[in-house]
């Protein structure tokens, strides 16, 4: 029993000690709220932000219906996509475009289209989402085509569960 009354007398020291520390004064004090940083991304995107963005860049997506995909987005407009549990590699594009927000403002948008593929997730229409929304939701993306996808319709072997970083992959594609 002695050693509970340690513990508990260790334990009322240390909240006195706290009930008698000043609340930090930078620490918010009001509920949640959303982050200005993701909405001023959205809304101050530019087109040629989203097109340097994306324009020769590979990239980790984990959101979303579908299956886990890495894309490879080419500076003309063209885009790969692999992914988890496929081995073939849907050609298709993407674009930037803008249309107007909920607000009326312009927003700039990132679109992509599989014409032709049949794959879970990827669709044969033009699918727009806000770029700053985009950019933010990617899980990686890094510059290059480090996993040689471009051209390809046929990956080098199936990922058989989603990759934790673009890094995991390109260890498999150079060995």
């Amino acid at each position: 029993m002695s050693t509970f009354r340690s513990v508990l007398a260790v334990a009322t020291a240390v909240l006195a000690v706290a009930a008698c520390t000043p609340p930090d004064e930078a620490a918010p004090t009001g509920p949640a709220v959303p982050r200005p940083q993701l909405q001023a991304s959205i809304d101050n995107s530019t087109p040629d932000e989203a097109m340097r963005g994306m324009s020769n860049k590979t990239w980790l997506w984990t959101r979303g219906d579908g299956p886990a995909q890495i894309h490879y987005s080419t500076p003309d407009g063209r885009d790969y996509a692999w992914l988890v549990g496929q081995r073939q590699i849907a050609q298709g594009q993407w674009q930037v475009n803008t249309a107007p927000g909920a607000g009326g403002r312009m927003i700039t948008q990132i679109c992509l289209r599989y014409p032709g593929s049949y794959l879970p997730g990827l669709g044969a229409g033009w699918t727009c989402r806000e770029a700053g929304t985009m950019f933010y939701q990617m899980t990686e993306r890094e510059a290059g085509d480090p996993l040689r996808i471009n051209g390809r319709s046929e990956a080098l072997f199936v990922l058989d569960r989603p990759p934790a970083s673009l890094a995991e992959v390109q260890s498999r594609v150079r060995g």
